[in-house]
């Protein structure tokens, strides 16, 4: 296959309170990272980096020393625009499959991210995913508990989504772009197409806040 990555990092951070991409993760910051771990699952691939228009040249000067074959692309306001705008760019370029990953997953294995690329030769869209072990209640309006959810059949969506480009493009032309998608496995299960789960076998957490970096940090040096 003719694959891309689109790693998506053009968010405001602000519930960081700052530029989390920016943050250093042992001798490399959380952006550079993300792109890191996909470099080493399919070193071939194209690499487009959707960031702020603002921060463009930051960027540019701060990753295209490791990473010489990225190609930058500005975002939009809303991460599904930032999404499109690099999975666009990746299609222009000739590509046929795109694995669209949040920058803020900077500890993703390489093996799980083979594995979610592998299973998308079955399917229009394969998501990694991770079991969920807490108990999970539905609640009304009200905050009183309404029934507890069968977990066996419940899981985390985390990133790399893989797709077929030429789906997204199909879905993109009927989708109604005033809704939010928290992501594109939602928006192709809107319109009736099955995206396949892929069980991730290695922890792969997202910096949110500050509290998050400090784990991530502890987790970078108990490997090191």
């Amino acid at each position: 296959m003719n694959l891309a990555f689109v790693c998506v990092g053009a968010g405001r951070g602000v519930r960081f309170g700052g530029d989390k991409l920016a943050e250093m993760l042992g001798p490399r910051t959380v952006f550079a990272s993300a792109l890191m771990a996909l470099s080493a699952a399919t070193p071939e691939a194209l690499m487009v980096v959707v960031v702020a228009e603002t921060h463009l040249e930051f960027w540019r000067e701060n990753l295209v020393p490791d990473f010489p074959q990225a190609r930058f692309v500005g975002g939009g306001d809303r991460r599904q625009d930032s999404v499109r705008a690099g999975v666009l760019y990746a299609a222009q370029a000739g590509a046929e499959v795109v694995a669209i990953h949040d920058a803020a997953r900077p500890l993703v294995d390489p093996a799980d991210v083979q594995a979610v690329i592998g299973a998308v030769g079955g399917a229009q869209g394969a998501v990694l995913s991770a079991r969920v072990s807490d108990t999970v209640k539905r609640v009304d309006g009200s905050d009183m508990v309404t029934d507890t959810l069968a977990r066996d059949r419940l899981r985390f969506a985390l990133t790399p989504q893989v797709f077929q480009i030429a789906t997204l493009l199909e879905v993109w032309q009927r989708a109604d772009f005033k809704r939010v998608w928290t992501d594109e496995a939602a928006l192709l299960e809107s319109v009736g197409i099955p995206v396949r789960s892929v069980l991730a076998r290695h922890p792969n957490p997202k910096v949110t806040t500050e509290a998050d970096l400090r784990v991530l940090r502890a987790m970078v040096g108990s490997l090191s």
